[in-house]
């Protein structure tokens, strides 16, 4: 069973347009499912790039919070504050 796809619209430029349709036609796939791939392996890298660099502030008595991941800087407010 597959999860729920969100529905996400983006501009690109006719290069990449041109290179995701030639890797759905030389796939058998569609656009949609090359770009879901691609920002799964860019999720998938930002994910373990921020584990690695949690645990060089954690090794360094930081907190990664401190380096301008201010919860508000992302639109969200913290709990408690006002």
């Amino acid at each position: 069973m597959s999860l729920p796809l969100k529905d996400f619209r983006l501009g690109i430029t006719e290069t990449i347009d041109i290179m995701l349709d030639a890797e759905a036609t030389a796939f058998g796939t569609d656009k949609a499912a090359i770009a879901r791939e691609v920002l799964k392996e860019w999720a998938k890298k930002k994910a373990h790039a921020y584990k690695v660099m949690a645990k060089r502030f954690a090794a360094n008595g930081m907190q990664p919070e401190l380096f301008g991941g201010d919860m508000e800087d992302d639109g969200m407010s913290r709990k408690g504050s006002k």
